[in-house]
């Protein structure tokens, strides 16, 4: 098959600066939101993010995405790789269906963050069911919806 520019998936390159940008950034921006709660934490964004990377195969991306998944874990006392159980059980369960059943890229971003914000609450759920604890309590509460919007309206924008 002769490859041609039509044929050739379009990848952004991200160069070094931007990588250790970014790597500080999801290293320490999780620090910053357990101090001031009004920030948003990104974790649909950072969910969506990391499913893109794993369809396009950047390492780098996806490094940096499970880099701010366990930060942000860590900072908020949540159960370690919850995230990134919530996130692969929608890639191999959901995705490709949602791709396929429309073909817009904002409608395709705001499925796929609202199916990962609902697997990550059930997962939640089934961790304190499976360890007989009542430690995480999801207070559905105007900054969590603010939270889901912020992180739709940024993934719609990619």
């Amino acid at each position: 098959m002769i490859v041609t520019r039509v044929n050739r998936i379009k990848q952004k390159n991200i160069g070094p600066i931007q990588l250790t940008m970014l790597s500080i950034l999801a290293f320490f921006y999780p620090v910053f939101v357990s101090m001031y709660s009004f920030f948003p934490i990104f974790f649909g964004l950072c969910a969506y993010l990391l499913i893109l990377a794993i369809k396009r195969q950047n390492i780098p991306m996806i490094i940096i995405c499970v880099i701010y998944s366990i930060s942000l874990e860590v900072n908020f006392s949540m159960p370690l790789f919850n995230i990134i159980i919530s996130v692969l059980i929608f890639y191999v369960l959901g995705y490709n269906r949602v791709r396929l059943w429309t073909t817009c890229k904002p409608c395709i971003a705001a499925t796929s963050i609202i199916s990962i914000y609902f697997i990550y609450f059930i997962t939640v759920f089934l961790d304190d069911i499976a360890f007989s604890t009542t430690n995480h309590s999801i207070d559905f509460n105007w900054l969590l919806v603010f939270n889901i919007f912020i992180d739709i309206f940024l993934a719609a924008m990619l």
